[in-house]
């Protein structure tokens, strides 16, 4: 099955296209596909600079200095990514080529790395240096045997990872937003804080329901008070698509959990980068969801904030409002997808239709979908 390309049937213009097919939600043979046509295959957010990496000597040391590294889970696959000595940033396969141990756990600060099952050693540039009581072993040439290498590229603090050393560059896939978001002050930004949910719910429903505010109205009365929505509307763009969500101008008296505060020359900006990347862009801070299938019907998201200054009393507050308000539309949005994937189930329900009006952020991701899984 995964040898042949597979169409999703989505017709190009949204006036005469059906939805995806409910099995594209609730087979499991499906994400197999996906994880290789797609997630292997696009630019997936691993970390940041700021990244720990622990301490040595008492200084605390992130992925930007020499010398360190941090694992990760792409999608089922273990990466790693180091900072060598040169300073070049790396990042491979973290499965060690004797019998697949992993070649290292969380993160540190090494001049190299040696796998915790057997100790095969490997330099921070991926070769192979180090292989303990293997002689004897006919037509054993080390060279061929280092860290399997991967794709890395970073945009600010950002740090991208891709499998495919025929993708595409990250900036084909950022598009125009690195432009737009150049006014934000991208120095000094610091990790605040991270919530992990897990939702019993395909992968795709959660990022559908990110791409409209069309059940906006229905589901989020907070978020309602909130922006003008008769303005709200999203561009599509080659990788992304952007949302525009105009925030009210409310009374002082209610503007206690807002998003942010109008009035300071600079908009929000909202992007949805291709396949599962929630960027929003704020005057004060970032934040931003990375969607994350653990089964065909089981999804972590993982919502990270950013901001300047992280220990102020000012900003202390700040984050904790931001937190709170988003934890809210989340809890929302929680029970949206869930009842979503039981109703995707029914023997009722195949294929439905889209708004033109509203819902041409999610046609534009089946579009996208359907691309990568055409191919073989």
């Amino acid at each position: 099955m995964q040898s042949k390309p597979l169409h999703l049937d989505v017709h190009e213009q949204i006036e005469c296209a059906h939805t995806l097919a409910s099995r594209f939600y609730t087979d499991p043979t499906i994400l197999e596909i996906e994880k290789s046509r797609i997630f292997r295959r696009t630019w997936q957010l691993v970390g940041t600079l700021s990244r720990s990496c622990g301490e040595e000597n008492g200084v605390k040391r992130t992925i930007a200095d020499p010398e360190s590294f941090f694992t990760a889970d792409l999608a089922g696959e273990p990466i790693i990514v180091v900072r060598d000595k040169q300073g070049e940033l790396r990042a491979f396969s973290n499965v060690c080529r004797h019998r697949a141990g992993p070649i290292a756990l969380g993160s540190g600060c090494k001049n190299v790395l040696r796998c915790q099952y057997h100790g095969w050693t490997y330099t921070l540039d991926g070769r192979l240096i180090g292989t303990p009581d293997v002689e004897g072993v006919e037509f054993f040439d080390r060279s061929t045997m280092g860290m399997v290498p991967l794709r890395c590229e970073t945009w600010e603090q950002f740090v991208f990872v891709n499998f495919d050393l025929k993708a595409e560059p990250l900036s084909v896939y950022l598009g125009q937003i690195p432009r737009q978001a150049r006014a934000f002050q991208f120095d000094g930004l610091q990790f605040a804080e991270r919530r992990d949910y897990v939702i019993d719910c395909n992968w795709k429903i959660y990022v559908d329901n990110y791409l409209e505010g069309y059940h906006i109205p229905i589901a989020h009365p907070g978020l309602m008070k909130e922006i003008d929505y008769a303005q709200y509307r999203t561009d599509t763009f080659r990788f992304y698509s952007q949302q525009f969500a105009p925030i009210r101008a409310l009374q002082a008296e209610d503007a206690g959990g807002r998003l942010y505060t109008p009035g300071t020359g600079q908009q929000a900006l909202y992007f949805w980068v291709f396949p599962n990347l929630m960027l929003n862009i704020y005057p004060d801070n970032i934040s931003t969801n990375l969607i994350v299938p653990l089964s065909h019907e089981k999804t972590l998201t993982i919502f990270e904030w950013f901001f300047h200054d992280t220990a102020s009393e000012k900003n202390l507050e700040r984050i904790r409002r931001s937190v709170a308000f988003s934890d809210e539309v989340q809890q929302e949005d929680i029970g949206l997808c869930e009842n979503v994937q039981r109703g995707l189930r029914s023997s009722t329900y195949d294929r439905g239709r889209y708004s033109v009006k509203r819902e041409n952020g999610v046609h534009h991701f089946h579009m996208l979908l359907g691309e990568f899984l055409g191919q073989p």
